[in-house]
């Protein structure tokens, strides 16, 4: 059971030139949100494998249009195909997918894993922590301003969560914080990573300790690096 993220990875690294070849052609979603043809064939590679190896799961992802049959599942897998499509279509770096496993609605295993940065953080790994002054933040808080931090600590917003969440888990960030909330396929694969890395992880304003959580809000998170 604890490796079919790393049998997920293998379909991405198999899949990368095409994957990336697409970053380009690009829909424009009812939010003003963009998907591009590379984070639609990440979850056509994912849902295949899944349907042919995996039957009993039920694929939670952005760009699934039949989140309403997951209350007739108690196995899934949660994937954001590619999280930070904004900066995966500009050309940088700071993107990556996020995916958890869960059976019996009880987490298994999660996987980040940013590509073109050549970092992947797998259940079952451990960090060596770093010694930061920095609090990640949403990208979404610059849109409404921001007010000045105490001068112990400095800002940054990647544009990525995945990023985010690996950051503020190594140590590279203090904390990471999103009150506007994430989807469930933007924050679980962090969040469980974190948990395993003791983290301290806050969500919608309680103690986060693994559970599964239901898709169709947004869950707003803060994570702290201790």
């Amino acid at each position: 059971m604890n490796n079919i993220c790393q049998k997920f990875k293998q379909i991405i690294i198999n899949n990368l030139e095409d994957i990336k070849n697409l970053k380009n052609k690009t829909i424009k979603k009812n939010d003003n949100s963009f998907v591009s043809e590379g984070d639609l064939l990440v979850q056509k590679l994912i849902s295949e494998e899944i349907n042919k190896n995996h039957k009993n799961f039920f694929l939670i992802s952005e760009e699934n249009d039949h989140l309403d049959k997951w209350q007739s599942y108690n196995d899934f897998i949660v994937l954001d195909p590619i999280d930070g499509t904004d900066n995966f279509i500009s050309g940088m770096k700071e993107w990556g997918v996020g995916i958890s496993v869960f059976k019996n609605k009880k987490h298994v295993e999660s996987m980040i894993f940013l590509p073109d940065m050549n970092i992947t953080l797998k259940s079952g790994e451990k960090v060596e922590k770093n010694n930061s002054r920095i609090i990640g933040m949403s990208s979404r808080y610059f849109k409404n301003g921001l007010k000045p931090c105490d001068n112990e600590f400095e800002y940054r917003a990647l544009g990525c969560s995945m990023i985010n969440m690996y950051y503020v888990i190594t140590g590279s960030f203090v904390s990471y914080n999103d009150t506007n909330g994430g989807y469930i396929w933007d924050i679980l694969p962090g969040l469980n990573l974190a948990l395993e890395n003791n983290c301290e992880v806050i969500v919608d304003g309680r103690k986060y300790e693994g559970e599964f959580l239901p898709p169709g809000k947004r869950y707003k998170l803060e994570i702290f690096n201790k």
